[in-house]
């Protein structure tokens, strides 16, 4: 059932797990022909020991017990020491150890404490860690979709973070195989939730707007192009150079990524004065251009939808990063991409996949035909029209048709007597040539 090959200097054991099944390899690497055949003799033992269903023996468990990590993985692979080497341990138990050693922001540790939880209440914290396998990472997977009833982007997240997760335990040595590696995520992108925000309906909200701090950070994200709240609260005046016009944005989702802890930013007409009357409003030695907003208790999303359904809106979804995805899509009109992304803050297949959105779809077509977008919408509203005044002149015609002369369809004439065959023939004869 096994076999040993040896190519030049190198060995390898050739074996199938059953009579006709596929033939799986493991490489030995510079070894010894007799040290070969022995493995080889193990291999067997082990694989009949797996198609009868009964533990190795004492001879057979102490050798695998030790072989070196190296030898022990490959076996691991192709599934003949399945637990060997890996220490016993829980979900719960696990879990609580990753959470120990996670070294992440805040946003990110909450974004993994939902799948934490997810896993928890699917599996229970007293499952083992190595009993869960594919088919059940498959119906954690559906029972986010029906059970919790996630979005699919959502739901792509944390299948995403949950196989992240497995990989820590791999590398461990506290599981042997990724259940949530052939799971399939699915898209995180959302493109119901994508929406443009016209700089009108921003100025709505700014006119009534009464504190000063809040609309610079609608200003800031809006036309700046900021991450709201983080680049927001990070922003220093020291990082403003009103005479340059360049805004030195500190970027706290990137610091840990070499060269993506700061970028610089155009002063733009619309956001220079209002940060110099913010600035002149500031108090000697004030070092962050956001102070009264800070605290810890300061819900910027809950004031701006208020101040945004008093402004006679609808809220949008993701208000704030609504307004950062606005102002890429307004750039990418009059800047090149490699641009705007330097500008921004982000990659450009991050810009196409979660902020680039149609500012006027018709509007833009038209252009690109050539064509005068006040005619193309003039002709769209006629269009629109004809059928309405088609069917009224088709109607009114039948109308008159009807009304002409009832009697002639009947083989009368108009005094109501009876006429001819010949006749009768003749008359819708000359009427059906006439129509």
């Amino acid at each position: 059932m096994a076999s040993v090959v040896s190519y030049g200097k190198l060995r390898r054991v050739d074996f199938s797990l059953t009579p006709c099944g596929p033939r799986k390899t493991v490489r030995l690497g510079r070894v010894s022909a007799k040290a070969a055949d022995m493995f080889s003799t193990r291999l067997e033992s082990i694989i009949a020991d797996r198609l009868l269903h009964r533990p190795h023996d004492v001879e057979t468990a102490t050798w695998l017990g030790q072989l070196d990590e190296k030898l022990l993985g490959r076996l691991r692979a192709v599934g003949l020491a399945d637990g060997v080497g890996l220490a016993s341990t829980t979900l719960a138990a696990f879990l609580e150890r990753c959470w120990a050693t996670l070294a992440v922001k805040p946003a990110t540790a909450t974004f993994y404490g939902h799948t934490r939880r997810n896993l928890l209440d699917y599996f229970g914290g007293t499952r083992e860690l190595r009993s869960i396998g594919a088919a059940d990472a498959d119906a954690w997977r559906a029972w986010l979709t029906e059970h919790e009833r996630l979005s699919p982007a959502t739901v792509a997240r944390r299948v995403i973070a949950a196989r992240t997760l497995w990989r820590r335990a791999i590398r461990w040595q506290l599981a042997n195989a990724n259940p949530f590696a052939g799971v399939r995520g699915g898209t995180q992108t959302n493109e119901s939730r994508k929406r443009f925000v016209p700089w009108a309906d921003v100025q709505r909200v700014l006119d009534i707007c009464p504190d000063p701090e809040l609309r610079a950070v609608i200003l800031l994200g809006r036309i700046g192009g900021l991450r709201i709240p983080s680049e927001a609260l990070a922003l220093r005046w020291g990082d403003v150079d009103f005479e340059a016009g360049i805004i030195r944005v500190p970027c706290p989702k990137l610091e840990h990524v070499e060269g993506c802890g700061y970028r610089s930013v155009p002063l733009f007409p619309e956001l220079r004065t209002p940060l110099l009357d913010l600035f002149a409003e500031a108090e000697p030695g004030t070092e962050h251009v956001i102070t009264r907003l800070r605290g810890g208790c300061q819900n910027w999303r809950t004031q701006f939808e208020r101040l945004i359904v008093r402004a006679g809106l609808k809220p949008w979804p993701k208000p704030f990063h609504a307004l950062r995805a606005s102002r890429e899509t307004e750039l990418l009109r009059t800047y090149d991409l490699n641009t705007v992304v330097k500008w921004i803050g982000n990659s450009p297949t991050i810009a196409a996949r979660h902020y680039c959105t149609s500012v006027d779809l018709n509007a833009d077509f038209a252009r690109a035909c050539g064509r005068d977008v006040a005619q193309a919408q003039q002709q769209a509203q006629q269009k629109a029209q004809q059928p309405a005044a088609g069917s009224a002149r088709q109607d009114a015609t039948t109308q008159h048709a009807d009304c002409r002369n009832p009697r002639e369809n009947k083989g009368l004439d108009v005094h109501g007597e009876p006429v001819p065959h010949a006749v009768a023939t003749a008359q819708w004869a000359i009427q059906d040539s006439n129509l």
